[in-house]
């Protein structure tokens, strides 16, 4: 019994063996020749150019086409920093991997075109005293400006929030990394700010209002359009304008609360947007008048 078990565990061995030898030679695409000369049985394909070589006295077998092994693509990672990288270096590179997982970002592109651009431009990066004092801020900064250029946007408000970093602090480091990095070919990203409809439009869908009065408040920001003052008070304020007119029972209060400002606010800038209405009903008359003329 011991040796029938002995004698099936050789036979297992053997198969293995085998096996292996069959993956090992189908996965190399390698085949087996006799040598000419020494009558070796393993041929390789180790020449410069892939040519078949005997392992044992080196001769080279052209009869036989060889089989060239694909050698296997791998990406180059600008955020894995290694010993020859500086101090400097390898800071800016842990507080890229610290923001881009606070993100919740791919390392591919966004990451990684970050990382490159660090490495790139170090020069500029590390001399720049407001830039290297605050690391964390220049980063959001720069991943700001790299998401805009793959056209998946993230509002430096919305960057900020998550960071738990001052959005003013992130904004002035966006305009001047794109002052530093933008080439004299290229022109620079402008900061991506939303307009007062756009704000109209994320705000005002929260309360329900009548689709006539959103219409109407957005017509009304068309009219005033390159006005000036904060986006989020305009668009609150032409909103409440427009439920003024129509006499729609909605309080400032609660417009308000729907933009997250004070009803003060809303009061001053609806007092803000009626006036400016009214100052260029005038000059939209006479324009109209002579372009019917």
């Amino acid at each position: 019994m011991l040796n029938f078990g002995k004698k099936m565990y050789s036979q297992f061995l053997i198969f293995i063996n085998d096996r292996c030898q069959y993956q090992t030679s189908s996965y190399l695409k390698v085949m087996t020749l006799d040598c000419p000369k020494c009558s070796g049985t393993i041929v390789y394909p180790e020449g410069l150019s892939g040519e078949k070589t005997c392992s044992q006295c080196g001769l080279v077998i052209d009869e036989m086409p060889a089989f060239q092994i694909s050698a296997t693509w791998v990406p180059e990672w600008h955020s894995n920093w290694d010993e020859d990288d500086s101090e400097t270096t390898k800071q800016w590179l842990t507080n890229l991997r610290s923001v881009s997982c606070q993100l919740h970002l791919p390392d591919f592109p966004y990451r990684e075109e970050a990382a490159r651009t660090i490495r790139s431009q170090n020069k500029l990066l590390f001399r720049s005293q407001k830039l290297s004092k605050n690391k964390r801020v220049t980063i959001a900064a720069l991943m700001h400006i790299i998401l805009k250029e793959y056209d998946k946007t993230r509002s430096i408000k919305e960057i900020s929030k998550e960071l738990s970093l001052d959005s003013r602090a992130v904004m002035k480091h966006a305009w001047l990394l794109n002052k530093l990095l933008a080439s004299k070919s290229q022109r620079p990203i402008r900061i991506q700010r939303k307009s007062a409809i756009d704000y109209l439009h994320e705000f005002a869908s929260k309360m329900m209002v009548d689709k006539q009065i959103m219409l109407d408040a957005e017509n009304t920001l068309i009219k005033i359009r390159k006005s000036g003052g904060n986006p989020i008070g305009v668009a609150a304020g032409a909103l409440y304008n427009s439920c003024r007119l129509r006499k729609v029972p909605i309080s400032k209060e609660s417009i308000g609360e729907a933009f997250r400002i004070s009803e003060r606010t809303v009061y001053t800038n609806e007092a803000r947007v009626r006036k400016l209405v009214s100052d260029r009903a005038p000059k939209q008359k006479v324009a109209a008048s002579l372009a019917a003329q």
